[in-house]
C-alpha cells in the first residue's frame, strides 16, 4: 500500500491536498468493493460465524506525542468517533500514553478477540524527507498505522473559528479513513477531500466533514474482513493447541 496523506504548502482560501491524487475511478472503487465483500465473507465463515455487521467495530491504539492535553484529546477521540460512526463503525480508543510521555496503557485496552486494531500517532509536527513528506504535510498512513500533525491543524485555523479538537478529529479521520480505504482514497467531497476550504474547517464540529456513503460501504467491508480474518485466526491457534 502506497503511502497515503494529506498535506499543505500555504494557507489561503484552501487546504492543497497531497500529490497523492484524488482517487481511482469510480469503476475501481466498485471493484474493490466487491472485492472486500468476498473477504469478508470468506473470512467470517472461517470464523465460524461469529460477529455480524451490527457489532462493526475496530480498535485504535493512540499514542500522544504533542502534549495536546487529556481534554482535547478527548473532543476530538469524540468527534473522529462521531464521523466513523455515521460510517457505521465503532471506534474505540486506547491511549496508550500520557501528556508527560510515558507509557500509561487505559486499563479498558485488553484487545477484544476479532476486534480489527490500528496504530495511531499524534506528533508536534512532520519531519520533512525528501519525496515523502513536508514541514506542512498534515499527516500520512502505512500499513496498520497513521501519522498526523497537532501543528497542521493549530495552523490551519489561526483565528481558532473551530472548537478545540475539530480540527485534528477530521486529521484523525482522514488519515485512518486511508488505512481502511486503500490507496488512492481521495475523494471530491467530504473527509476524505485532497483539498479542505476555509468554510469546511470551521464547519469541521458540524459534521459536515463525513465519508460518502460508498466509502461507508467499503469501510464496513474492510473491517468485516479484517474482524473476520484475526476470528479465523485465533480459533486456528487454539485448535491447534494441545
Amino acid at each position: 500500500m502506497k503511502q497515503q496523506g494529506l498535506g499543505t504548502r500555504s494557507w489561503g482560501s484552501g487546504i492543497k491536498g497531497s500529490r497523492f491524487g484524488m482517487g481511482g475511478t469510480e469503476f475501481g472503487a466498485l471493484l474493490r468493493l466487491a472485492i472486500l465483500l468476498m473477504r469478508s465473507a470468506t473470512a467470517l465463515a472461517a470464523a465460524s460465524g461469529s460477529g455480524s455487521e451490527r457489532d462493526l467495530a475496530i480498535t485504535v491504539r493512540v499514542y500522544e506525542y504533542a502534549h495536546v492535553g487529556r481534554g482535547t484529546l478527548t473532543a476530538a477521540e469524540k468527534q473522529a468517533a462521531f464521523i466513523f460512526r455515521k460510517a457505521g463503525l465503532a471506534m474505540r480508543w486506547c491511549n496508550m500514553t500520557t501528556d508527560s510521555g510515558e507509557n500509561l496503557m487505559d486499563s479498558s485496552c485488553v484487545q477484544p478477540a476479532g476486534h480489527a486494531t490500528l496504530n495511531l500517532r499524534i506528533v508536534p509536527r512532520i519531519k520533512a524527507e525528501a519525496g515523502a513528506t513536508a514541514d506542512s504535510t498534515m499527516g500520512f498512513a502505512w500499513g496498520n498505522s497513521a501519522t498526523v500533525s497537532f501543528h497542521w491543524g493549530k495552523a490551519a485555523d489561526p483565528k481558532g473559528h473551530a472548537l478545540s479538537g475539530d480540527i485534528l478529529a477530521c486529521v484523525i479521520a482522514h488519515e485512518i479513513g486511508h488505512l481502511l480505504l486503500g490507496p488512492n482514497s481521495h475523494s471530491p467531497t467530504g473527509i476524505m477531500k485532497g483539498e479542505w476550504s476555509t468554510e469546511e474547517l470551521q464547519g469541521a464540529g458540524w459534521g459536515r466533514l463525513v465519508f460518502t456513503p460508498q466509502q461507508g460501504e467499503l469501510i464496513r467491508a474492510e473491517v468485516l474482513a479484517r474482524s473476520g480474518e484475526r476470528r479465523a485466526s485465533i480459533a486456528q491457534t487454539h485448535a491447534s493447541q494441545p
